[in-house]
Formats: C-alpha cells, sequence, structure tokens
C-alpha cells in the first residue's frame, strides 16, 4: 500500500468520524427539536382545551345572566338597573375555586384562635373604643348591646375597618351564583344585592370573595333587613360611616334577641372523672353546677346565671378548654356558624371589657391534616361507625362517630381525634404527635 493510498485511507476514515459525529450531533439536535415540537403541541392543545372550556363555560355564564335577569324582573328589580349593572357582571373562575378549595389542616382551636385573640387587637379595639365613645355609647343604649361585642364583631370580620375587601360585589356574587354548589343561596344574595343598587344612592361596590361588605361584612339580605342610616344622611353606608356601621351591626343583634344582662358563655373547669358523653348537651347552669363544673376560677357560677340555658362545648376535647355557651351565644353563632367563631368572639369581647386573658396553648401541640381526617373517615365508616360525607371536615356527625369508636376501645369519650385514636386505627403519623 502506497503512502498515498494510506494517508488518503486515513484521510476518509477521518472525514467519516467528522461525518458520523456531525450526523450524531444532528440527529441529537433533531430529537431535541422533536421534544421541542411536542411541548408546543401538547401545551397547545391544553390552551385550545382550556379555551374551549372557558368559552362553553363562558356561553353558559351568558345563558345563567338572562335567565337571572328574567328571576331579577320578577322580584321588582327594573330594566334599567339590569340594563346598567348585568353587562358589568364578569364570570371569575378564582372566586369558584376558593369556594370550593379544601384547607390542608383542619380548623382548630388553638390554630384558630392564635391570630385573632392577641394584645395588639384588644389595644386596637380599646383605642377605637375611645375614639367613637359617643358613637358607642349612643348606639349601646339603644340597641342594648354591650360595646365589647360590637368591638369584638368588628375586630373579628374586618380587623376594624382595616381590610373590607376588595373584590367587586358583582362579580363574587355573580360568579357564586352561576356556581351550582350553593346557587340557590347566592341567587339570593344577588337579587338583593340588585334591589341595594337600586335603592341606595351610594351603593357598596366592593367587598370580600364571598359577598360580605362594609365593616362588619354585612351580606346583601342582611343589610336589607337591618341597615340603619344612624347618622341621618339619607344612605345606609356601611363601607364610609362609622356610626350606620355600629348602629346596624347592634340592630341585628338586638332583632335577634340579644340579651343585654348575660354572657355569651363562659369557660368552665371540669371535675375528674367527668362523663365527656354529655358534652353537647343543653341543661340551666344550676344543673352542670350540681354534676361538679365551676367557672374558669374555680369557683361557683354567679347566682344570676343559675337558669340560664347552657350548652357545654369542647372544641378540642381533653386536648383543650372547655365552655358552657348561654343563649347571645347562638346569636352570634347566626352571625358566623362556625363554632371556634362564637368561641372566639365571646373570649374576644370578655378581653376587650377586662374579664379575662387569652386561652394559652399547650406545647408540642400539632394541628391534624385534612388528608388524616379524609383517612379517618373512611376507616370509621368501613367499620361501620360514620355514615356521613368522606369530606375532611370534624363536624357533629364525625364528633360522634369517633365518641362511639372510643366507648368501644375504653378511651375517654371527648369526640376528638387525638392521637390515641389514630394510632388504633393505624393512621398516626410521627408528626401528628401531641
Amino acid at each position: 500500500m502506497s503512502f498515498y493510498s494510506k494517508k488518503t485511507k486515513k484521510s476518509s476514515a477521518f472525514l467519516f468520524k467528522i461525518s458520523y459525529d456531525k450526523l450524531n450531533e444532528s440527529g441529537k439536535s433533531m430529537k431535541s427539536i422533536l421534544k421541542s415540537v411536542c411541548c408546543i403541541l401538547f401545551f397547545c392543545v391544553v390552551i385550545c382545551a382550556f379555551y374551549s372550556q372557558a368559552q362553553v363555560q363562558g356561553n353558559d355564564f351568558i345563558l345563567w345572566q338572562k335567565d337571572f335577569e328574567k328571576k331579577a324582573l320578577a322580584d321588582g328589580i327594573s330594566q334599567k338597573t339590569l340594563d346598567k349593572y348585568l353587562p358589568k357582571m364578569i364570570l371569575l373562575f378564582s372566586i369558584i375555586e376558593t369556594d370550593l378549595k379544601k384547607p390542608e389542616y383542619v380548623s382548630n382551636f388553638w390554630d384558630y384562635i392564635s391570630p385573632r385573640l392577641t394584645q395588639e387587637k384588644v389595644e386596637n379595639a380599646r383605642q377605637l373604643k375611645h375614639t367613637y365613645t359617643t358613637w358607642l355609647k349612643r348606639v349601646s343604649q339603644d340597641y342594648h348591646v354591650p360595646t365589647e361585642y360590637l368591638l369584638a364583631l368588628w375586630s373579628m370580620e374586618t380587623n376594624l375597618g382595616s381590610f373590607m375587601g376588595k373584590t367587586p360585589l358583582l362579580n363574587s356574587l355573580g360568579s357564586l351564583a352561576y356556581h351550582p354548589r350553593r346557587r340557590k343561596f347566592f341567587t339570593k344574595e344577588l337579587l338583593a344585592y340588585f334591589h341595594i343598587l337600586e335603592s341606595e344612592p351610594y351603593p357598596p361596590l366592593y367587598g370580600s370573595w364571598d359577598g360580605g361588605f362594609g365593616h362588619f361584612q354585612f351580606m346583601p339580605t342582611t343589610f336589607l333587613a337591618y341597615a340603619v342610616d344612624a347618622d341621618g344622611n339619607g344612605t345606609k353606608s356601611l363601607t364610609g360611616s362609622i356610626p350606620d356601621s355600629l348602629a346596624s351591626a347592634a340592630n341585628y343583634l338586638h332583632q335577634m334577641g340579644w340579651e343585654e344582662s348575660e354572657l355569651w358563655g363562659r369557660e368552665v373547669i371540669l371535675p375528674e372523672n367527668f362523663d365527656w358523653e354529655l358534652v353537647g348537651e343543653t341543661r340551666d347552669v344550676s344543673s352542670w353546677e350540681k354534676l361538679g363544673l365551676k367557672d374558669e376560677n374555680n369557683r361557683a357560677f354567679p347566682k344570676n346565671e343559675a337558669m340560664l340555658s347552657a350548652t357545654l362545648r369542647a372544641p378540642m376535647g381533653k386536648s383543650g378548654p372547655v365552655f358552657l355557651t348561654y343563649p347571645n351565644f347562638k346569636l352570634i353563632n347566626r352571625w358566623n356558624k362556625l363554632e371556634l367563631y362564637a368561641l372566639t368572639t365571646g373570649i374576644l369581647s370578655d378581653m376587650i371589657a377586662g374579664r379575662r386573658q387569652a386561652p394559652v396553648r399547650p406545647e408540642g401541640f400539632m394541628p391534624m391534616r385534612t388528608e388524616e381526617i379524609l383517612k379517618l373517615q373512611q376507616i370509621l365508616a368501613d367499620k361501620g361507625y360514620y355514615g356521613g360525607a368522606i369530606d375532611g371536615v370534624l363536624g357533629p356527625n364525625m364528633r360522634k362517630a369517633i365518641r362511639m369508636f372510643q366507648r368501644d376501645n375504653n378511651m375517654i369519650t371527648d369526640g376528638y381525634p387525638n392521637g390515641e385514636v389514630l394510632l388504633k386505627l393505624n393512621i398516626y403519623e410521627k408528626e401528628l404527635k401531641q
């Protein structure tokens, strides 16, 4: 083989290697390009599907609006008002998602009160009591509701007016009335809101995501039933007038039957070997006292409370404070159906009035995740203890099921899913230890 031929052979091999490498690189580039094209096509399909679904829902929303317009006209709302406001209504998917979203953790007493029963909030409420002394005194006298309850509700609802919501009420109420989950309830609220738009010279335009507005977050139907023009300027403004807001809140409680001379309830101490099956029962205070209950200071109850109807509540079972709640508590619960809300409002009113301090959270307490309650519900359902919805909510039916399980397993029947219950059912996790 000549030198030339060897050189040619080497050159050919070298050129072949370069060509192969280029081809390999080209192949990699093609693969990369193909991957990119596939990703783009996938996202295009997703986006098209999204917009297609949005278009369908948008069309459905328009049909729903037409149906609502008929209901509004039948309810006495003028065509002029509907023509002015209905075209401005926008369907907000974020509102619906918020309404459907499940919390990661189950609401519990300690986590609920932590940001709401701070000394800062108490001092801010007392400062506003000083600022609006005249109006608070007048409203309290006119409607027979002590000022500490008005201040507590004001703090709970909007942090004393510091945040009343920025969502257009047309959009929040419209979106929730459109969605099937609570359509009946929010259709009624939306109709009431259109009546407000038609009758009030300066109607509220913005509020919370769920349709509440003003300093005390009134719903439209509540506004129509209880709002008061306290300052006499010709409009009931629950967003711009403190007198109107305070008087309207007091009027609501008064009309519902608030008893001025009675407390909302009080924290109590249980005797040893107390029968936890009695939690949730309602008896007069004297009957509870005969069973060994005492007030939070380990003393006998005041004589003027002896005949009050009182319900025993233990929101954390043996892991937290226990309360007797009186008739006024039910009125706070009508304001907001969440038991924790009413308990926290009552305690906050006591703190503002200087009757007590905030309950102290025990060290090492860990909240329960919603997924753990879901597992617990399913297991208790499989064992025949629970027949309700598997929804992650620790409601009355769930408490009853837990209590039955505890009874069958010789545990304290407090109805709360503590570590002992979770361990027995093999769903105990390290992070849930208390």
